[in-house]
């Protein structure tokens, strides 16, 4: 099963919407664009940095209460792309498996450093070129799996206008969470509306 690594969190070329980028490692190096709320960015990207927030988030608590109950999280995997929403699967040490929204997934794998799997038929599925979401600012064509611009589905996303200034986005996330309300996030499990959500 194909390994993945959190390469970027910023925002679609529009400008509208984060979006979580992940990476196939080693190769052939497909790339999964994952269109998320803004509060799961944060938290993803917090990780990313080393940030601990004040308060526990959600999958803080969820590691807090793995860590309770004597078990230890072994992997997560993206298992299915239904309706435009990702699935993801908590793997623990005694071959438990929980179902589980892919940013929580992927903010416990980013925290402590857990393999994160993809199922071959998901990557076939959402996988993009990697030049036309490269929120990271490379502009190597010759690296496996990039494709000239040209050659692009002309149903795919816009490449990204640039790099992403990764310390000015975190600091824009931090003062947006200083001051948000709850009414910011909407009602419900799907706070920004992505197709993250459950």
């Amino acid at each position: 099963m194909p390994e993945m690594t959190v390469v970027a969190v910023g925002m679609d070329p529009a400008g509208t919407q984060p979006v979580l980028l992940l990476r196939e490692v080693p190769e052939p190096r497909r790339q999964l664009p994952v269109l998320i709320g803004l509060p799961e960015a944060a938290a993803i990207e917090l990780q990313r940095q080393g940030v601990d927030p004040p308060r526990p988030q959600t999958h803080d608590l969820i590691r807090n209460v793995v860590a309770a109950f004597g078990r230890r999280l072994q992997r997560v995997r993206i298992t299915a792309l239904r309706d435009g929403i990702y699935h993801a699967e908590l793997q623990f040490d005694d071959g438990t498996a929980v179902s589980s929204r892919l940013t929580d997934a992927v903010a416990l794998a980013v925290r402590d450093s857990i393999p994160i799997e993809a199922e071959e038929d998901v990557l076939e599925a959402g996988a993009a070129p990697v030049q036309l979401l490269d929120l990271t600012g490379s502009d190597d064509l010759d690296e496996p799996g990039a494709e000239e611009p040209g050659a692009a589905d002309p149903d795919a996303p816009p490449a990204a206008s640039g790099p992403i200034d990764e310390a000015a986005e975190l600091e824009e996330l931090r003062r947006f969470l200083d001051i948000a309300t709850p009414e910011d996030f909407g009602t419900g499990e799907d706070p920004g509306k992505g197709p993250d959500a459950p």
